[in-house]
């Protein structure tokens, strides 16, 4: 019966799996298309889906892992729209969602030393305020909300980076990949908005859904390894005990 459980839940793992990368190639082909409605109905679908894949495949259902990515769908609706008030919106939902990604991944890592972590933040904060810096066409309005983001992006990617130096456990894999990938979506939206912006939105938008879709995976899957680590661990002591 156990084994037929397992069975079921692997085979309705990737399904779901299969849904999620199908979903992400035609998110890609509606933005090389421009078709928004397409875009509309499917993009938010990713962060859905992600969300039932975790709910079916942890054993915790670790609450701030559903609220994360719940702010994850938010953002993906209302940065569709190309008015003023949404993107407003979204830049609200994605501070929230990075801020509780980083506490989030603090908490599963159990980290005590910061000291690391401050380190690892320098390079990344480096280049992106020249970046910033160097830049003479940011949109109006965007300097504050950008450097909120670059701050951001840079304490996640410094608490990544000091995670792969100083926690050698078999989460790092998918920790590196996720945070590889989505400083590289950061990085490409950044260069897009504040360098590139003369170039028709169809140059970045595809690369973009991938690194998303490909990052939020490699989150998932970081997320899950570390809960299976962590109950391992945990039934390790208790047999010592």
């Amino acid at each position: 019966m156990q084994l037929l459980t397992k069975k079921y839940n692997f085979i309705q793992e990737n399904t779901i799996v299969c849904f999620l990368f199908s979903f992400a190639i035609v998110e890609v082909l509606a933005e090389l298309f421009s078709f928004k409605m397409i875009l509309f109905a499917f993009r938010p679908l990713v962060a859905a889906l992600l969300i039932y894949l975790y709910w079916i495949t942890s054993k915790e259902r670790n609450v701030l892992f559903f609220i994360t990515t719940f702010f994850l769908l938010l953002t993906s609706i209302f940065i569709i729209p190309e008015s003023q008030f949404f993107l407003m919106l979204g830049l609200a939902g994605i501070i929230i969602h990075r801020t509780l990604l980083i506490v989030y991944i603090i908490k599963l890592n159990k980290v005590k030393d910061f000291i690391p972590i401050l380190i690892a933040i320098i390079p990344f904060i480096f280049i992106f305020s020249y970046l910033l810096s160097i830049s003479d066409e940011i949109p109006v309005g965007s300097y504050y909300p950008l450097m909120i983001q670059n701050i951001l992006v840079s304490v996640l990617g410094g608490v990544i980076l000091a995670n792969y130096f100083m926690n050698e456990t078999a989460n790092t894999p998918w920790l590196s990949i996720f945070g590889v990938l989505s400083t590289a979506l950061y990085f490409t939206v950044f260069i897009e908005k504040c360098f590139l912006y003369n170039l028709p939105t169809t140059y970045f938008r595809p690369l973009g859904m991938v690194l998303y879709v490909t990052s939020y995976y490699s989150f998932y899957k970081f997320v899950i390894d570390t809960e299976r680590l962590n109950v391992n661990e945990k039934e390790s002591i208790e047999q010592i005990s």
